[in-house]
């Protein structure tokens, strides 16, 4: 049976996954684990920059 939401954007994944490396990291160290507009516009940022870089370098180009 397949998942009915299944999540299949990649920079969905990376977003999530850097958000809970926020969190996780925040945890660790004994801080109240919050995350900030600011916050979360840098993950934004930053998860666009992996998502290029995974893009060009592992999708092979187009045909003209």
């Amino acid at each position: 049976m397949k998942p009915k939401n299944k999540l299949t954007s990649l920079i969905d994944s990376i977003i999530i996954d850097m958000i809970l490396d926020h969190y996780n990291t925040q945890s660790a160290t004994g801080r109240k684990e919050s995350l900030s507009g600011d916050d979360f516009q840098d993950i934004v940022n930053e998860a666009k920059k992996i998502y290029f870089r995974k893009i060009l370098i592992e999708k092979e180009p187009g045909i003209a």
